[in-house]
């Protein structure tokens, strides 16, 4: 069975301070994936923002609660930064797809909050004032995303490049 590739930002106070969102894969098997990694795949991963362990947030498949926007925003920041601090070429990632990742990274999108679990009673066609506005205010954040996926998506494309170079 392949596994899933979707994440919800969770956050974790520390003692005493504001908390810090963190990300957590929803499937199990994709965490457990992960944990049979290579260690620099896996420091990869916490160092860019996500714990090995997993938490699901109630968000349908290919969905993000859109309250975790900037957080994943800030992630795709810190997996770009990142790229080149780790030697990534010829290592095992333990069943764990770094392209089918990317691709469920770059194809997911927001939910309203309000939309993630309806209001008993409410038909679809029933759409306040204030999910219309957060539908719009998703799609003009979905620009920001865009280029945030580009610049990881460039990294990589660098990344392998430099990669095949050093193997001829």
């Amino acid at each position: 069975m392949a596994l899933r590739y979707d994440f919800d930002m969770v956050e974790v106070p520390p003692t005493g301070v504001a908390g810090e969102k963190v990300a957590m894969f929803r499937d199990p098997a994709t965490v457990a994936a992960l944990k049979e990694a290579d260690a620099a795949v896996q420091a990869y991963f916490s160092d860019s923002g996500f714990i090995l362990q997993e938490y699901n947030s109630g968000a349908p498949p290919g969905r993000y609660p859109m309250r975790d926007e900037e957080a994943r925003i800030a992630l795709i920041d810190r997996l770009t930064a990142n790229l080149d601090a780790y030697d990534l070429a010829n290592v095992n990632w333990g069943g764990f797809d770094f392209d089918a990742f990317m691709n469920a990274l770059s194809t997911a999108e927001p939910v309203e909050d309000a939309l993630l679990a309806p209001l008993p009673g409410v038909r679809s066609d029933d759409l306040t004032n204030e999910i219309i506005a957060a539908r719009i205010a998703s799609r003009q954040k979905k620009g920001r995303r865009m280029l945030a996926l580009g610049g990881l998506l460039l990294g990589l494309i660098l990344l392998f490049y430099v990669a095949s170079q050093t193997l001829m």
